[in-house]
């Protein structure tokens, strides 16, 4: 753009550039191209406001550790690092935190194999960036993988088949060696067969025609006894190359074709091949070779076998018939294979060819399909590919191979534009919005008393009026009422005065106020505040509850009697209440308010599935807490607005939790403690234009709008009490007023109630 406008006129234009933040190095270049305008302004966010970026991922011993970067170090963002497999679950959640004056910042997950191998996908939570996110492809992830050992003590490991294949794989999965009773309880992704651990086990083809994948190796037993667990048919021995007895010289590999997963793969001049088994020639061969020789013999193929697969090196798993075990080119073959595990079987053949996009990012960080008109990247250009327009980050697949293209490749490069170079400089929500209500209130009264004159003029009444107007009396009348209008507001000052000569009191006894307790917590506070608000503007816009506002109380502290609930969002390191919040706790609920703990850790309950949750047990610890129960699906508050039978935040799976006891009568039955998990802070929670602050789990359809009916419903359960409930005495209400509740009463019908010995409509 900056060179554009450089071989433009803009002297006469205006020039607004809407600047996400963010330098990629032509800020400068560009800032200087527009100071040419008439008048040039940037608009621009605040540093702390600047998403984070996604950097390096790489695995430990126990887990994995994610960099994160960020371009500006003026503040430091509170947020955390979600783990989410492909259905979007989230597996693992920590706090992302920046020392002061650091750009760069790790976080690190202890996960067993199982989970990190789930992982498709690492972001900022609440950020909607595609910088924020960081995709995860067929080189992520630790497989299982099974060696099928002899067992036989040589007394050096080089003189073990399986020691070269474990040596190759062990920096890229979890090897665990031993003979099919010991394996196959771990539910190995791959099983490895050398020649001299080969068994005929029939649960080793119920393994693979069950979806596993089998890679094996030639030997002597292989070439003297063949089965059934082969992708082509075999000849009858093997063959030699090269010796004294033989007239053919060892083989070198040829380069795979474009429909091998080793296509690409740099072959090395000194591998050779001394004995092979031989696959009989035919079209079904040359379609299952992955793999050949320079003279076309097959040295790899590979087929379907049920759900699963079979992949045979036509060499042994050790040096003993080739030096391809020796050789780097053995680690990257196996490489190749990984991915293929437990993968359906349609799509484990190869295609090769270009990359062609399968989902990219837009730029909120979301994952969509791609459209037609993006173009595929070669297939030997991909290392060195670049996002753009054409070429967008995201996935790209190769046949049965997977790779993400990264929205930034080097994060650390990355800055914030700082110099503004002589432009006018306007952070973004500057602007702000001007209420028209009390002038169009205003317009409407004039023409209302217009409307009143022209009908007083046309019936002829207005001359009359006039003519009976005792003007002395009148302006006396006048100025009567005018000293009372100005008495009244002075008087009502000066009560005012007096309420609020305790400011604690006087703000909150005047007007409904929702609260939240404050935790300490910067992101949880703000997140509570902004959740309250929310629910207040819904309140406002859909019921005849008008709150005023929203407060944060300190407990100990602030009075808790005005609010007639407190949201009170808890985490896992919540510290013990002082006894004088547990006091003043205990009194509050005493008195009939209630208690709404939000424990925000659903997304967390497939790793705590069966713990309590510690934070809650050390804040209910000296409150007088009443036997709890799950909601019933008949309770006051499924039906105490909307009707509602799931309570969702940003997810939509917990359980809601309530007083067991639904029938005292001192709370008109409103539990004085409600308990949850879905964080329902996150889906209160809206910033300009109604959007969502947070991106929630969208476990059901309009979540969101879920989310608001529940808040709604508690508001009006807490201010309302039971008066849906009252609605099942209806029945009996009718037959003691004289009708048939039998009968079917529909809105107009006419109700006749027996009145001083007769009938009444």
């Amino acid at each position: 753009t900056a060179d554009i406008l450089k071989k433009k006129s803009i002297g006469e234009s205006e020039a607004l550039w809407l600047s996400g933040g963010y330098d990629f190095g032509s800020a400068e270049a560009l800032a200087e191209s527009l100071k040419t305008a008439a008048r040039a302004e940037r608009l621009t966010l605040a540093d702390n406001s600047l998403p984070v970026l996604a950097g390096a991922v790489e695995e430990i011993a126990d887990g994995l550790r994610s960099t994160w970067h960020r371009p500006s170090t003026v503040t430091a963002p509170d947020t955390d690092i979600t783990l989410l497999d492909r259905s979007g679950q989230v597996i693992a959640r920590t706090a992302l935190t920046f020392t002061v004056g650091a750009k760069r910042s790790e976080v690190t997950f202890e996960l067993p194999t199982e989970l990190r191998n789930r992982i498709s996908s690492i972001r900022a939570n609440g950020v909607s960036s595609a910088a924020s996110i960081r995709l995860l492809d067929d080189s992520w992830g630790r497989p299982l993988i099974g060696l099928l050992d002899s067992g036989n003590d040589t007394g050096s490991p080089l003189l073990n088949e399986a020691f070269y294949t474990g040596t190759a794989l062990r920096p890229y999965a979890d090897i665990f060696s031993g003979d099919l009773e010991r394996l196959l309880p771990l539910s190995p992704s791959i099983l490895i067969m050398p020649d001299d651990g080969r068994t005929d086990d029939e649960r080793l083809t119920s393994y693979v025609e069950d979806g596993g994948l089998l890679i094996r190796f030639a030997g002597p037993r292989l070439a003297t006894r063949r089965d059934g667990l082969l992708p082509v048919t075999l000849r009858q021995g093997g063959r030699a190359l090269g010796g004294a007895l033989t007239w053919e010289d060892p083989q070198k590999l040829a380069a795979p074709s474009e429909d091998s997963p080793f296509f690409g793969l740099n072959i090395p001049d000194d591998v050779r091949v001394t004995r092979q088994v031989m696959a009989e020639p035919g079209a079904e061969t040359d379609l299952r070779t992955w793999a050949r020789l320079e003279d076309g013999s097959s040295i790899v193929t590979s087929a379907p076998f049920g759900l699963g697969r079979v992949v045979l090196f036509h060499v042994t798993a050790g040096p003993d018939w080739s030096n391809l075990a020796v050789s780097g080119l053995y680690v990257d073959m196996l490489r190749r294979l990984l991915p293929l595990a437990r993968r359906p079987v349609e799509s484990q053949t190869p295609t090769g060819g270009d990359w062609v996009p399968e989902r990219v990012l837009n730029g909120f960080g979301r994952l969509v399909s791609a459209g037609p008109q993006l173009k595929p990247i070669p297939s030997d250009g991909f290392e060195i590919a670049a996002p753009s327009l054409d070429t967008p980050p995201g996935l790209y697949r190769q046949g049965t191979r997977r790779k993400a293209l990264a929205t930034v490749s080097d994060p650390s490069t990355i800055t914030s534009i700082t110099a503004s170079n002589g432009l006018a400089v306007t952070p973004y929500g500057s602007s702000k919005q001007r209420s028209l209500e009390g002038l169009l209130l205003t317009i409407a009264l004039g023409a209302f008393i217009l409307d009143i004159v022209f009908a007083l003029f046309v019936s002829g009444r207005l001359a009359k009026l006039l003519s009976r107007v005792n003007l002395r009396r009148d302006a006396s009348t006048a100025a009567l009422a005018l000293a009372m209008f100005i008495a009244v507001p002075f008087e009502t000052q000066a009560q005012n005065i007096t309420r609020q000569t305790d400011p604690a009191f006087s703000e909150p006894a005047l007007g409904l106020h929702l609260a939240y307790v404050k935790t300490g917590n910067t992101r949880i506070d703000h997140m509570s505040a902004q959740a309250m608000q929310g629910l207040v503007d819904a309140l406002i816009q859909r019921t005849t509850i008008e709150p005023v506002g929203v407060k944060s109380v300190e407990l100990g502290q602030d009075e808790l009697v005005f609010y007639p609930f407190l949201y009170f969002p808890v985490t896992r390191n919540a510290p013990t209440l002082s006894p004088q919040a547990s006091t003043a706790l205990n009194a509050y609920m005493a008195s009939g308010g209630t208690l709404v703990f939000d424990t925000q850790d659903q997304g967390d309950r497939a790793l705590t599935s069966g713990t309590s949750h510690p934070g809650l047990l050390r804040i209910t610890e000296n409150l007088d807490m009443p036997d709890i129960m799950a909601i019933p699906k008949d309770h006051v508050l499924t039906k105490s607005f909307y009707l509602l039978q799931v309570f969702p935040g940003r997810w939509a799976g917990g359980t809601l939790w309530v007083d067991k006891n639904q029938s005292g009568a001192s709370r008109d039955g409103v539990s004085s403690v409600i308990i949850g998990s879905n964080d329902w802070a996150a889906g209160w929670a809206l910033g300009q234009n109604r959007r969502g602050l947070v991106r929630l789990e969208n476990d059901i359809p309009r979540q969101r709008e879920m989310s608001l009916r529940f808040g709604i419903n508690l508001a009006m359960y807490a201010l309302s009490g039971n008066y849906k409930g009252d609605q099942v005495h209806a029945a009996e209400l009718i037959k003691r007023l004289g009708g048939n509740p039998a009968e079917t009463l529909n809105p107009g019908d006419l109700i006749r109630l027996p009145a001083n010995g007769g009938e009444q409509p």
